[in-house]
C-alpha cells in the first residue's frame, strides 16, 4: 500500500495519463494538418468549404487537449511545466494565439458581410495550420535538445540570451521534428478527408497526396530519430 501512493508511482500514473492526452492530441492535429490543405486539394470554392466544413466540426478537440494537456502538465510536474514553458516562452505564445486565430476563422468566415471577407479567413486557417503544427514539433524537440536557461537553487529562471524561445528555430535538430510534425498533422488529415468526404474527384486527389506526406514525414522523422540516438545527453 505505501508502494502504490509512493512518489514514484504517483509520477508514474501522471506519466501515463500526460502521454495518453499527448497521443490524443498528436491524433487531432488533423484539424490543423487540414487547414494546410485548403489549397493544396481544394482548386476550386465547392471543393474548399467541404474541407472546411469537414475539419471545422472537430477544431474544439484540439484546442481543448491542447489545454488539458498543459494542465496535466502543470498539476502534476510544476516545475517541469514552468521551466519548459519559460524556455520556449515565445514559440508557446505564438502556437496558443494561431489557435485563437483558427477558432475565429471558423466562426466568420462563412458569415454574410464579414469584415475581411472568406478568402482572408481561408489565409488565417491555412498559415495558423503551418505555424501551429511546426512550432508544436520544435517545443518537443527541445524537452531532448535543451534550452538556453539555467534554473537556480531557489528556483529562479535566468536566460542566456534574449531571444527568449525565437533561438530554437536556430536549431536544425529542432527544425527537423518541426517538419515531422507538420507532415504527420497533413496526413492525417489526408486520411480523414478520405473517410468523411465523399467527393470522387477530392478522394482522388487526396490519395494521391497521401503518398507524397507520408514519405516527407517518414524522412524527417527518422533523420530525428537516427540524429538523437548520435547526439550527446
Amino acid at each position: 500500500m505505501t508502494e502504490l501512493f509512493s512518489h514514484i508511482a504517483l509520477q508514474q500514473y501522471w506519466w501515463i495519463i500526460i502521454a495518453t492526452i499527448g497521443s490524443a492530441l498528436v491524433f487531432l492535429l488533423f484539424v490543423q494538418g487540414g487547414q494546410t490543405l485548403i489549397y493544396t486539394l481544394g482548386k476550386n470554392e465547392e471543393e474548399r468549404d467541404l474541407i472546411i466544413n469537414s475539419i471545422g466540426r472537430k477544431w474544439e478537440f484540439s484546442f481543448t487537449t491542447l489545454v488539458v494537456f498543459g494542465g496535466a502538465f502543470f498539476a502534476a510536474f510544476p516545475l517541469f511545466y514552468s521551466t519548459s514553458f519559460g524556455g520556449a516562452y515565445w514559440a508557446w505564445m505564438i502556437l496558443l494565439f494561431t489557435f485563437i486565430f483558427q477558432a475565429v476563422s471558423y466562426h466568420y468566415r462563412s458569415k454574410p458581410n464579414n469584415f475581411f471577407g472568406s478568402r482572408a479567413y481561408e489565409a488565417f486557417l491555412q498559415v495558423g495550420g503551418y505555424i501551429s503544427t511546426f512550432l508544436l514539433g520544435v517545443i518537443v524537440a527541445t524537452l531532448f535538445t535543451g534550452s538556453p536557461f539555467v534554473i537556480s537553487d531557489m528556483k529562479e529562471m535566468t536566460w542566456m540570451n534574449s531571444g527568449r524561445g525565437f533561438e530554437l528555430l536556430l536549431n536544425p535538430h529542432n527544425l527537423v521534428l518541426g517538419v515531422a510534425i507538420l507532415f504527420l498533422s497533413r496526413v492525417l488529415a489526408i486520411l480523414y478527408i478520405i473517410n468523411s468526404v465523399e467527393d470522387e474527384e477530392l478522394d482522388k486527389k487526396a490519395r494521391k497526396r497521401l503518398i507524397i506526406e507520408s514519405a516527407v514525414f517518414v524522412v524527417a522523422f527518422l533523420t530525428f530519430v537516427i540524429w538523437l540516438m548520435f547526439i550527446e545527453g
